[in-house]
């Protein structure tokens, strides 16, 4: 399945990889397309692809280039962009199928985005705000003129001003000729973030589900339930599991290879890993951030109330590996320390990805209501073997949770009952412990969490993000 998103920043750089670009990307683009369908940069909804299966695609590539640059903004899923056009707004909003007009335009926060699809769009760019968005579509055939626009946006103050070549199988985006449909793409004041850089000839799954918590917050049971999907193929815990080895494993490639799964378009792949040691989490970022599947891909992160969180480490710990950890002030304090960074990397990584966080009690009390909602964020229908997934689970696969890998049993929520009787324990340790405003913090957050069942990082406000940061 090829799959690129190349920006250039000067012609030189162009010229050197147009000498080495692979030969029928458009080709290959297009039987792709007819076989697996088209799937939409922006809803991520997949469809027939038409008889044509190009057409439409220089649109497409518009759309996906928004998208990766707000992800990389933090705004992958906006619907409040201020559109910025010489003319009525409403005909670029049209063609790109983005969003419907707002009346209050300037409205505090909002993004501008300029689509240079009409002459003299060049004039608009002094209305962009920091953090504003220009796309400039171009002919199929660069020529001097595409990078002496790319010097006049350096010199307007959008540091990042790049040429983009975009082709993608899953989103049928290619033309005739070069292969690959070129843009001009900037963000006004973003200089210290470079656009990522895909280049994805083959070898890649449909969609990418990456998983993450602290230990002992259910996600062996929530990846257990998406291993009997038809359509996944789950990992669990590369790392620490020891399927890949350090930082130079932090690619799917890597991953798909190590632990012997087919690459396959159609199918999704589901990873969980979790925050045992902090480089684990490093090597999950990075493979994250490394990823390329820049829209078809959804970070998650398993919240269980901190207070049980802790209790169920303790108990484990003394129950599978035969440690001797004593209930004290002691124990509470270590588990403070050894978690509050990893807290923070996480819910970065969720900032960045525009991730969601998931109640592990929700799940636990209700899954035929929470489960549909978490395999719509993934791009998959939910199926009813995932309600008993003890029945079709394969063993060998599972790494964490004991109980899980060699006696499931039916979801429920008795653990959670049972905690509760040692939560008060828990409070009082906290309440003398130098940790408590930040275990106070966690518990406020998971609460939030636990009413929504599932909420977005960007929904969550401030007050409950920054004294975890």
């Amino acid at each position: 399945m090829p799959e690129f998103f190349l920006p250039f920043r000067d012609e030189a750089a162009w010229r050197a990889w147009r000498a080495t670009q692979p030969p029928g990307i458009a080709q290959a683009v297009g039987v792709a397309a007819a076989r697996h369908g088209v799937t939409d940069p922006l809803t991520g909804v997949m469809g027939l692809a038409p008889v044509d299966a190009l057409q439409g695609a220089p649109r497409r590539a518009l759309q996906l280039a928004l998208r990766v640059v707000l992800r990389r903004q933090g705004w992958a899923h906006r619907q409040d962009l201020r559109i910025i056009a010489r003319t009525d707004p409403a005909p670029a909003l049209h063609r790109l199928g983005l969003l419907a007009p707002h009346d209050s335009l300037h409205a505090e926060g909002r993004a501008d985005l300029l689509v240079g699809d009409a002459a003299g769009w060049e004039n608009a760019l002094p209305a962009l705000r920091p953090g504003g968005i220009v796309i400039v579509p171009l002919p199929a055939s660069i020529g001097p003129g595409a990078w002496s626009q790319v010097a006049r946006l350096r010199g307007a103050g959008f540091a990042d001003a790049s040429l983009v070549l975009i082709a993608s199988a899953r989103h049928a985006i290619a033309t005739e000729g070069e292969g690959l449909v070129p843009l001009l793409l900037a963000t006004r004041g973003v200089a210290a973030a470079p656009l990522p850089g895909i280049e994805a000839p083959a070898g890649l799954p449909g969609r990418l589900a990456a998983l993450m918590a602290l230990p002992r917050s259910g996600t062996t049971l929530l990846t257990a339930m998406f291993q009997v999907h038809s359509k996944v193929d789950a990992v669990f815990e590369p790392w620490n599991g020891r399927v890949l080895d350090g930082a130079a494993d932090a690619t799917l490639p890597r991953l798909l290879d190590k632990a012997g799964i087919a690459p396959d378009a159609s199918r999704c792949l589901f990873v969980k890993e979790t925050a045992a040691h902090l480089d684990f989490l490093g090597h999950f970022r990075l493979m994250l951030d490394q990823s390329p599947l820049p829209l078809d891909r959804v970070a998650l992160m398993l919240l269980r109330r901190p207070a049980h969180t802790f209790l169920s480490e303790v108990e484990r710990r003394g129950q599978w590996w035969g440690d001797q950890v004593p209930l004290d002030a002691r124990q509470f304090g270590l588990w403070c320390d050894k978690y509050r960074r990893a807290v923070s990397t996480m819910l970065a990584i969720l900032r960045d990805q525009d991730g969601t966080l998931v109640a592990f009690e929700a799940l636990a009390a209700n899954p035929a209501a929470l489960l549909p909602r978490i395999a719509a964020l993934i791009g998959v229908p939910v199926e009813p073997a995932q309600l008993h997934y003890e029945r079709h689970l394969d063993l060998s696969l599972v790494r964490g949770d004991l109980n899980v890998g060699r006696n499931p049993t039916p979801i429920s929520d008795d653990s959670v009952r049972q905690r509760a009787r040692s939560e008060r324990l828990v409070g009082q340790l906290a309440a003398g412990s130098p940790h408590a405003a930040w275990f106070d913090a966690l518990t406020a957050l998971h609460a939030a969490v636990a009413e929504a069942g599932l909420l977005r990082h960007r929904a969550l406000p401030a007050a409950l993000l920054e004294p975890l940061a």
